[in-house]
């Protein structure tokens, strides 16, 4: 029998539901919602149905007092993680999921940028060969967007959502120390919940997600689906990095654009509705970039 360790279990299960998460968002900012950050909205909405039942996980996990400062930082992590998902969900709009997928393999680089330069940690010569490696295949993911009039605005936009995710692990390092994982999970989904429905408070998107409710309406219990997976790959995450080393997590946790190709791939010859045509082309080739960008990760962390 096969002994696999607890951390690597956890970065193993990840990746596949971001994957299915990345498919499945991709197909409702082109089908569903009428504007990309009407995702927001709903995944705002789907999170806090699905925080009651969470929260019975408190009566199996070991607790402890939270002070203001620690709930503080959870708070504003669910507010940048939310402004990174935005900026997603616009990419998305853009490019196939696949690669927009790729994009995130971009944070460990970011990360190390901002240790180098506010906490002054100097890069070895694995870690600036991790650097090229990661700028070199993502600028290759961009090439291969079929799309040339929106590559650049798919990937500009996912450099921002790269570095809102870059503070938000930067917090939640913070944050561990302090409180256990599981409280810092609900915690921080009941802020990024709530940073998501923000937009409601303006009259015109309010206006306009009404207007897009009609479609919305009938495809709700998808979108909880899409939530429950996304939550999922968000705990079981955060579990891999409490238990085992982040590097390795890391570098688990590059092959979500594999993940995301595949069973964009499979889906759209299964059903010929969700998935991507064009996720079968060039295959090997991003295939290739996302092994090229899990090296890559690996040796930056």
């Amino acid at each position: 029998m096969i002994n696999i360790p607890t951390w690597l279990a956890f970065a193993l299960t990840s990746p596949f539901f971001w994957g299915i998460t990345h498919v499945l968002d991709s197909y409702c900012v082109d089908e569903v919602f009428d504007h990309p950050w009407i995702g927001a909205i709903t995944s705002g909405l789907c999170t806090f149905l699905a925080l009651p039942f969470l929260a019975f996980g408190l009566f199996f996990v070991p607790t402890v007092p939270m002070t203001l400062g620690v709930v503080s930082l959870c708070v504003l992590s669910g507010f940048v993680f939310m402004a990174g998902q935005i900026a997603y969900f616009y990419a998305l709009s853009f490019s196939e999921s696949g690669i927009v997928a790729a994009y995130w393999n971009l944070i460990p680089l970011l990360l190390l940028v901002i240790s180098y330069l506010f906490f002054d940690e100097h890069l070895t010569q694995y870690q600036y060969l991790g650097c090229a490696l990661l700028i070199l295949s993502s600028v290759g993911f961009c090439l291969l967007d079929g799309n040339a009039e929106s590559r650049w605005q798919a990937f500009w936009l996912m450099l921002f959502g790269v570095f809102c995710m870059s503070v938000y692990f930067l917090i939640q390092k913070k944050v561990f120390a302090f409180s256990p994982v599981y409280q810092v999970f609900l915690v921080s989904s009941f802020s990024i919940a709530s940073a998501g429905l923000i937009p409601l408070l303006s009259p015109r998107h309010f206006k306009v997600f009404r207007q897009n409710w009609e479609r919305i309406r009938p495809a709700f219990g998808f979108l909880l689906t899409i939530e429950i997976a996304n939550l999922i790959a968000l705990g079981t995450s955060q579990y891999a990095v409490s238990y085992g080393y982040p590097s390795l997590v890391s570098a688990v946790e590059g092959t979500i654009p594999a993940y995301a190709f595949l069973i964009s791939m499979i889906l759209y010859a299964v059903f010929r509705k969700f998935g991507e045509e064009e996720a079968h082309h060039h295959l090997l080739t991003k295939l290739l970039l996302v092994g090229v960008m899990a090296f890559g990760v690996w040796l930056v962390s």
